[in-house]
């Protein structure tokens, strides 16, 4: 039966590549983007049911499966004439709502289902709402029709952004996997950064950001080089919690790291409607300060607890490291020169990289390079671990789309945006902060994916009707979206990274909490200093970029209490009250050469003190 579900998991990559290269236009088949969406989502329900082999498991993949095909078959007759078809059309609303639901509790619990209850209940009864999110009735049945028939619910935008772009990046990132990418990581991050005081885990962050490249999934980063860094840090003398938080917080950023991202970038550039290399651009410099971040917070707490250094040994010589790489950095080059240089869509720009690394690998193989090669055995293991990999992606997707769907019907995204458009004209910032509670809560039963669909329907819209640019709402908005997986009380990262750790799981997600503080400042730089998102000149945004450096080490050396030597209480309060006046918008208050003068002021108390530290022989350079 194994084989079966292998098989079926297969076919979705396929099917992606094949609609991405117009294979079925091609051919003078007329098939809309939705009935190859629905067929996709058909078979990954079917793979989703297929983990366990139960008599109802069988038949629920089958009942999927069915799904797909009937959809398929019969969207477009349905989509504009499903009233002509009121049985048929309420049969297959029914359908997807059961099937859809199903999945959702299993994958991820009851959280989206809880709030499509409501939404539909919205819908039935919005008449008895009093006030002003008093909505219209509908009938129940047209409600269930709307959410299988209707372009703008199950069969929308997000489960087509899912299935044509988001599977395959997740396919290119298992080819790069299957070719030792994950290998050539790990040992460029030994190479470039194993250096000093706490080696280990100063490799795990290095690691996990450059293995987040191309896996987009913090869960399975922490699980990919969770396994090797973890063991390394403890015999550095980390403790397991710490151990266990910092591949937790540094896995977590891989959502956020160029040029994969997670899921929830692709969809952000279809809300947009911006070309995915916008998203990739602005992504880039927030994504280096929240590994800088923890970097200096590792390198401050090892200088101050006498952690020691990476194994020499471990630090490969630079031509071995790239030997082990070639593969992967010619896939993500053809993927980078197609997307920038080449002018193409993100989705055909990496079909043609996976391609590339295809080929290349299938030709080392042959030739029995030593390292960088792919049998067929090796391909299709590619293949369908991508498949099994997007099945939960695709099905959450889908439940977004009819919640998304159900908003538009019952015009309570609307409605919810003028509220808060309207409490943001009084405070901004404290519609901001509403925002990222909004988006902590959402994301303690959600994945990053969903959170952001919902905040992006719901307040992305006011944020930008009260001038602030769209991409920096939006990535407002996705930054904490995920920073949920490292928030207490249900940090899903972190209790994975527990788990590996042998921590305890509680102690963990506060220790990751507090790695990552300064992963929940900086979504307010987006909107209060563009630069980051290099939204203005290139000069002001390397400003804002070592800027914001500087302030990160002040306000962490405070925190500790050792930055490159011991601080005095004194000097601690100093440092946190400059740190703190960095980061503060200072130019919307006072003259901009006062923001630059405290810039400066910064900058010259970090220089005195490593000055200091080297003459006392406590900096080891790096």
């Amino acid at each position: 039966m194994e084989q079966v579900r292998s098989a079926l998991a297969v076919t979705v990559p396929v099917l992606a590549v094949g609609w991405v290269l117009s294979i079925p236009q091609r051919m003078g088949l007329m098939i809309f983007p939705e009935q190859m969406a629905a067929l996709m989502l058909g078979i990954s329900l079917a793979v989703c049911f297929l983990k366990s082999f139960r008599v109802q498991d069988m038949v629920l993949a089958a009942v999927s499966l069915a799904l797909g095909v009937h959809v398929f078959i019969r969207f477009q007759t349905l989509s504009e004439g499903a009233w002509s078809h009121p049985v048929e059309s309420l049969a297959l609303g029914l359908v997807v709502t059961a099937i859809v639901m199903e999945g959702l509790r299993r994958v991820i619990g009851n959280t989206l289902i809880v709030i499509f209850a409501l939404l539909v209940l919205y819908a039935v009864a919005g008449h008895l709402v009093p006030g002003a999110l008093q909505g219209r009735s509908q009938p129940l049945e047209d409600v269930i029709r709307y959410v299988g028939t209707d372009s703008s619910a199950t069969w929308g935008q997000s489960l087509q952004i899912a299935a044509f772009v988001v599977v395959l990046f997740v396919l290119f990132g298992s080819f790069l996997m299957g070719t030792g990418g994950s290998e050539f990581f790990a040992s460029a991050a030994a190479r470039f950064s194993g250096k000093g005081p706490g080696g280990p885990a100063k490799v795990a962050v290095t690691a996990s950001g450059l293995t987040g490249m191309i896996s987009g999934s913090a869960v399975s980063n922490v699980m990919t080089t969770g396994i090797i860094t973890i063991p390394v840090m403890r015999r550095a003398g980390f403790s397991a919690t710490n151990a266990a938080a910092i591949e937790a917080v540094a896995s977590t950023g891989g959502q956020l790291m160029p040029p994969i991202m997670g899921a929830a970038a692709f969809l952000m550039a279809e809300f947009m409607q911006v070309p995915y290399s916008a998203v990739m651009l602005a992504a880039t410099l927030p994504a280096i300060l929240y590994f800088v971040s923890i970097y200096i917070q590792v390198d401050f707490m090892s200088r101050r607890d006498n952690m020691g250094a990476s194994d020499p040994n471990d630090r490969r010589p630079m031509m071995e490291v790239l030997a082990k790489g070639w593969v992967s950095i010619l896939g993500i080059t053809v993927l980078m020169g197609s997307i920038f240089a080449l002018g193409m869509s993100a989705e055909r720009a990496v079909v043609w990289a996976t391609v590339s690394i295809m080929v290349v690998a299938l030709a080392a193989w042959a030739l029995r390079v030593k390292h960088g090669g792919m049998g067929p055995r090796a391909i299709l293991a590619a293949l369908i671990d991508a498949g099994k990999s997007t099945c939960d992606v695709l099905l959450i997707c889908a439940a977004a789309g009819m919640i998304i769907g159900l908003m538009t019907l019952t015009g309570l995204g609307f409605t919810l945006s003028y509220y808060l458009m309207s409490f943001g004209s009084e405070s901004t910032f404290i519609l901001l902060l509403l925002s990222a509670f909004i988006g902590l809560v959402l994301g303690l039963g959600l994945p990053t994916t969903a959170v952001y669909l919902l905040l992006a329907t719901l307040i992305a819209p006011a944020l930008v009707q009260l001038g602030i640019p769209p991409m920096s709402a939006h990535m407002f908005l996705l930054y904490y979206g995920m920073l949920s997986m490292i928030t207490p009380p249900i940090a899903i990262v972190a209790y994975a990274a527990a788990s590996l750790a042998g921590a305890d799981q509680h102690k963990t997600g506060m220790a990751a909490f507090r790695f990552g503080w300064a992963s929940y400042i900086l979504p307010f730089y987006f909107i209060y200093k563009p630069g980051l998102l290099m939204d203005t000149s290139l000069l002001q945004s390397a400003y804002v970029f070592g800027s914001t450096i500087v302030s990160l080490g002040l306000i962490t050396a405070a925190i500790l209490g050792y930055a490159h030597k011991a601080l005095s209480a004194s000097e601690r309060v100093l440092w946190l009250v400059i740190g703190a006046a960095v980061i503060f918008p200072l130019d919307t208050l006072m003259p901009v050469g006062v923001e630059y003068a405290v810039s400066a002021m910064a900058f010259g108390l970090m220089v005195q003190h490593i000055v200091a530290a080297r003459r006392q022989g406590q900096v080891v350079m790096q």
